[in-house]
């Protein structure tokens, strides 16, 4: 899929050798400093500007690691990367609750293990607020290029659903892997489901009932996680006004249900083609703050 677009990204220049103590205790004491100066008000980092560009851009260069001071230290040995960190850190910030009992069915994939007693955060998330309606959610030029994009799905026969057994959309996601390239040794990946582990189904067919799209959704109370989405390669352009058809089509369905928001992972280390998509489809880069709570609360 195309880029975003816009021009090139911003290339920040490498420490050519590690700064002296002095150094970084003199950068720090200036990033504190300018923190404290800025008000601290949520920002948007919006999908495709020369900010979100820019803090992609140092996401996928800096080694991953969830500790704060491994960040601080990549960050300390290059100062041009301050302003990058503190939009960041100034994202609007969404509160997640978690049953401990979807900790434990999840080993931690989305939850760090860490979280059982604590709040945490996760920073630059893609995050969609799901909408309980249509109309509403694909309004205003914005979502122009999605409407243009279903009205192509829906004008092929494209037609989306919700599975309601494993085995069912499993048959459905076979045959789209089969059509890839990876399809063979990735059949294997779509595991059932372990106990406690709550899943929502997805598929999107033709006008012949011939599998294009699928996708799986992990349940989480007030909000799920979007950790599987695929459509078939040998039908283009069909297959990918489905995956548009079929997020538009689970999305509704979810926020119908009183899911309130959607979670995809990390925004700024995705691919071009990945955020471009997100970001026609509605999406917002957001912090979250996750707060571990007993199975039995509200």
């Amino acid at each position: 899929m195309a880029g975003s677009g816009g021009g090139q990204s911003p290339v920040w220049p490498a420490a050519s050798q590690p700064a002296s103590r002095r150094e970084l205790g003199r950068t720090y004491r200036g990033w504190l400093g300018y923190a404290n100066r800025t008000p601290v008000q949520p920002r948007e980092l919006r999908y495709g500007s020369r900010e979100f560009r820019a803090a992609s851009d140092l996401a996928r260069r800096l080694p991953y690691s969830p500790r704060v001071t491994t960040v601080l230290g990549n960050v300390l040995r290059d100062p041009a990367l301050i302003r990058i960190v503190v939009d960041i850190w100034r994202l609007p910030v969404v509160d997640l609750r978690v049953r401990l009992a979807d900790v434990d069915a999840w080993f931690g994939a989305f939850v760090g293990p860490a979280d059982r007693t604590m709040r945490s955060m996760r920073w630059a998330h893609a995050v969609l607020e799901l909408p309980a309606a249509e109309k509403p959610y694909l309004a205003g030029r914005p979502k122009q290029a999605l409407r243009t994009n279903l009205r192509h799905a829906r004008k092929v026969g494209v037609a989306s659903s919700r599975i309601p057994t494993y085995e069912a959309w499993f048959e459905a996601a076979s045959v789209v892997m089969g059509a890839r390239h990876d399809g063979p040794d990735a059949i294997r990946e779509l595991s059932e489901p372990e106990p406690g582990q709550h899943v929502a189904y997805y598929v999107a067919r033709d006008a012949d009932e011939t599998p294009l799209a699928f996708a799986r959704v992990a349940l989480f109370d007030r909000f799920a996680v979007l950790f599987t989405m695929l459509s078939r390669l040998d039908r283009h352009p069909s297959a990918s006004w489905a995956r548009y058809h079929l997020h538009t089509f689970l999305a509704l369905d979810l926020g119908r249900t009183g899911v309130r928001h959607l979670l995809v992972g990390p925004a700024l280390r995705e691919p071009a083609g990945t955020q471009y998509f997100q970001h026609l489809l509605g999406y917002r880069v957001r912090n979250l703050r996750v707060k571990v709570i007993e199975s039995g609360a509200a």
